[in-house]
């Protein structure tokens, strides 16, 4: 076998990996929301508008992170389905390959918009009490659409990670057992609109993430 030979057989290993920003980029969106969970930006803005008013008013700089967080969960949530949907050539079936894309574009948009909802309106609030107080009757207008959008959000978890477990039963890298743990928090995902299925698609993004970065070895 010449030098040739063995520098095209690397070329070729290194292609097949997947690349580390990936995994990174699954984690990330993760880590983010978790830690708005544990910071004041995850505290319940209230449920009057005087309580609206102050909690914008406590709050700004996190719910202003809160705002870029939700933006970036776009490119971080993009970058993860892409690498998910080009680990999954040759094992995912067309149609997997399709409820994948568009789960995950649609979990990604959903996610984005919900949050972006929970927060922009709130990143200007009047300092005039009489305007202010109209902002935060408005906000509370809106804000279970973004509810809704979380529960769609949801939705589109379950069609990308149940395609998505199950076509990567098909390969001998993955146990079987962690695909059909995949393919049980994809339905558990459906519960989002609840909110305990939140707790299902974090946990399949973190795992399916995981699995990529060790895929890289």
């Amino acid at each position: 076998m010449t030098t040739t030979t063995f520098d095209s057989a690397a070329i070729g290993s290194e292609r097949s990996r997947p690349p580390l920003l990936a995994p990174l980029a699954g984690l990330a969106f993760i880590g983010g929301l978790i830690a708005l969970f544990v910071t004041p930006a995850g505290e319940d803005t209230g449920e009057t508008p005087r309580e609206v008013v102050a909690y914008a008013a406590s709050h700004e700089g996190w719910i202003l992170a809160m705002a870029f967080f939700a933006l970036a969960t776009i490119p971080l949530g993009g970058i993860f389905v892409a690498t998910l949907l080009a680990r999954l050539r040759g094992l995912a079936t067309a149609t997997e390959s399709t409820l994948v894309l568009i789960g995950g574009i649609a979990f990604t948009l959903c996610f984005a918009l919900a949050f972006t909802i929970w927060s922009a309106p709130l990143t200007d609030v009047s300092s005039d009490a009489a305007r202010g107080l109209a902002q935060a009757e408005t906000y509370l207008a809106v804000d279970d659409i973004g509810w809704f959008l979380l529960g769609a959000a949801g939705v589109g978890a379950a069609l990308m990670a149940i395609p998505a477990s199950l076509a990567a039963s098909r390969s001998t890298a993955v146990p079987s057992w962690l695909c059909w743990v995949g393919v049980a928090l994809g339905v558990a995902s459906l519960g989002t609109i609840a909110f305990f299925g939140m707790f299902a698609w974090m946990a399949w993004i973190a795992g399916a993430s995981i699995v990529l970065l060790g895929g890289r070895r």
